[in-house]
């Protein structure tokens, strides 16, 4: 008890005193959990369209301010009400990067040649390096000591200084399309994907040196590591999922027979998730599947989850809420083809932040439990009246079973018996009309 207490200290603490999401997947150790409760149900708050395609995903600043990269090549803040506070130009587009934040409020993100460093008003600091020969798809992340990390594609890892000064580069023998993830005694953990080397997932000490050198048997491909409160590191690669313990030795490899390339989220000590276009649920100590929602992912969206176990994720049309008992406890269309590749990120007024490949940017404000009303049997006569009457002073939503909305504050001639849910900003309550 103990132990699991030191860990929720040591994992929950930065966050709630420093950022709500403040790097790629939440933290440094890409776990995707949340300290927040975000709720059961959720409304689309707000959209801002950026006009260009987002495939990075969001980070939640204190102040709920967030930021994100967009393939205009630039780099955007938005308030909790989806106001544009600012937005900076990069030197070229960003492909898959994620922000990381540090406790005083610096920015770093890399778009497809450089690191840049910004302050919280969107002022750029310093870019390294100055020529543009570099290729960068994913996120970087700041080390305990500081230091921020990324991965070049072609096949080096990189420590920065805050200062901006080149600590040391290692190559690593392949290409890299993933993020490095730090562990929670400061290595660094990143993985290879297609090239002429071999596929591994390495250890590096802060110093630069090696620590250890895992042989993986397929491409580790948009598939960032994640440490779990043991220290176990949990990476993909091709179909299969590993779990390595923290001396560099196998604790268990299961195969999902489809091909994985999201980031794991770690609930806790005995359960994580895997996107991977079916969700997965599988115990953390032995590999076994527990369940599987089947066909509703998206090939590179990493689920989040909140302190209520939750999970949050995406498919290229629809974004879910799924219970640890593996039901559907809600989901909204987001009505696109394109594809989803941003991670959804959690702030700490039960609000979660997703952009799309359709150029919107998402906002949904969740509804916890207690938020929503027990349910209430209607004729369906008088429920038709009730939605009729005349009110401006107050805006409500009819969704149907599926949670496809069909009204706002309109009339509504016909209406099927069956199963709704009715909305306003002081309840959320399911109808059962007869």
């Amino acid at each position: 008890m103990v132990k699991r207490l030191l860990f929720l200290i040591i994992l929950l603490s930065p966050v709630i005193f420093a950022h709500p999401w403040s790097c790629y997947h939440g933290n440094p150790q890409r776990t995707g959990l949340s300290p927040f409760i975000f709720g059961d149900s959720f409304e689309i708050a707000w959209t801002y369209n950026v006009g260009t395609q987002i495939s990075g995903s969001a980070v939640v600043a204190r102040g709920e301010k967030i930021i994100f990269g967009a393939r205009d090549g630039y780099l955007y803040c938005l308030s909790e009400n989806g106001e544009l506070l600012w937005r900076s130009p990069l030197s070229y587009t960003v492909w898959f990067s994620s922000p990381a934040l540090d406790d005083t409020f610096n920015i770093y993100i890399t778009d497809g040649r450089r690191l840049f460093k910004f302050d919280s008003t969107g002022r750029q600091l310093w870019s390294w390096p100055s020529h543009n020969n570099l290729s960068i798809s994913h996120s970087p992340v700041i080390g305990q000591d500081r230091k921020i990390y990324f991965a070049c594609y072609s096949d080096s890892l990189y420590a920065l200084t805050p200062d901006g000064e080149l600590a040391w580069a290692r190559p690593l023998g392949s290409d890299v399309n993933s993020s490095p993830t730090i562990g929670y005694d400061g290595k660094i953990y990143v993985a290879t994907t297609r090239g002429i080397g071999n596929w591994v997932l390495w250890a590096f000490n802060p110093d630069g040196s090696v620590s250890w050198a895992y042989p993986l048997a397929g491409e580790a491909d948009f598939a960032t590591p994640a440490v779990g409160p043991d220290s176990t590191i949990y990476v993909a690669a091709d179909s299969f999922l590993y779990a390595i313990r923290p001396d560099g030795n196998l604790k268990w490899r299961t195969t999902l027979r489809t091909r994985i390339q999201t980031c794991p989220a770690i609930a806790n000590e005995s359960t994580i998730y895997v996107n991977a276009y079916n969700l997965y649920c599988l115990d953390a100590r032995s590999g076994n599947i527990r369940w599987v929602l089947p066909g509703i992912g998206s090939d590179y969206c990493a689920p989040a989850v909140d302190a209520n176990g939750n999970v949050f994720f995406g498919s290229n049309r629809v974004f879910y809420i799924v219970g640890p008992d593996g039901l559907i406890r809600c989901s909204r269309s987001i009505a696109s083809s394109q594809s989803l590749f941003a991670s959804p990120a959690v702030g700490s007024n039960q609000r979660i932040y997703i952009g799309h490949m359709n150029g919107n940017f998402y906002a949904f404000q969740g509804y916890s439990s207690s938020f929503v009303s027990e349910h209430k049997t209607i004729s369906k006569k008088s429920f038709l009246k009730f939605l009729t009457l005349p009110n401006e002073k107050e805006i409500f939503k009819l969704y149907d079973f599926s949670g496809k909305l069909i009204k706002i504050n309109s009339s509504i001639k016909t209406l099927p018996s069956g199963v709704y849910y009715l909305y306003n900003k002081k309840y959320f309550q399911k109808v059962i009309i007869k």
